[in-house]
């Protein structure tokens, strides 16, 4: 028996869509394509007997955000949360492509990504395969920071070498950014070293000042001494 003869054993006393995903190794679309395909039917096993009439309802407004009777994400749904967390695009392209829409205002399909991606367990599902992708890569933040400072340190020696062009500086200036944002270096720090560096060069600015007073005097000293002793 194949594994799909036991799925539809298993679908047929009951289990449900995600269990028999897990105990099989597969996605959950792929046992409903199962159960469509070779036309799984559960409590009715009269030979002959015509299966039950589906009634065809039009889905309501916004039907794309509701789960299915087994607590699983539409089809939609899921494809989003891959494109997010798989994929890491943007919350309003994933939402144009998952949900194949063309017609809305930038501004309402923004939204509109913005309230589905913090659902629950929509966000869960994304968080769950950013993990399962990062486990897949070994990702570690270790890991992240040397790839990004060696985009920056090729592209800094690219402005060396062939001076400011914009594709090695906004390679530069964006790992830079990822690298800051990833260490969580705050803006209080750079400030703070700004602020020192300007203490220090007015300090020194002064300094020089004080010692070209004391030069002018001592000149100015000279000149009338030489004029008394004519």
């Amino acid at each position: 028996m194949n594994k799909q003869e036991q799925a539809e054993k298993d679908y047929l006393s009951g289990m449900k869509y995600k269990d028999i995903a897990t105990k099989y190794d597969v996605s959950i679309n792929t046992v409903k394509s199962w159960k469509n395909r070779y036309d799984w039917q559960r409590g009715n096993s009269k030979k002959g007997a015509s299966p039950p009439k589906r009634v065809h309802t039009k889905p309501e407004k916004g039907a794309h955000k509701k789960e299915d009777a087994s607590g699983e994400l539409t089809p939609s749904q899921e494809l989003f949360c891959q494109l997010v967390g798989g994929q890491r695009l943007p919350l309003y392209r994933a939402y144009m492509i998952a949900f194949k829409i063309k017609r809305k205002s930038l501004e309402s399909i923004m939204s509109s990504a913005s309230r589905l991606g913090k659902r629950p367990e929509i966000n869960a599902r994304i968080v769950k395969i950013q993990q399962e992708v990062a486990a897949k890569h070994e990702w570690s933040l270790d890991r992240v920071i040397d790839s990004l400072t060696f985009v920056h340190d090729e592209a800094k020696a690219g402005i060396y070498l062939e001076g400011l062009k914009k594709a090695n500086s906004d390679a530069m200036m964006n790992s830079l950014d990822r690298i800051t944002n990833l260490l969580h270096i705050s803006d209080e720090g750079k400030r703070a070293k700004a602020e020192a560096d300007i203490a220090q060069s007015k300090a020194g600015q002064l300094a020089n000042d004080e010692d070209d007073n004391v030069t002018i005097n001592f000149i100015r000293t000279n000149r009338s001494e030489s004029h008394d002793d004519d």
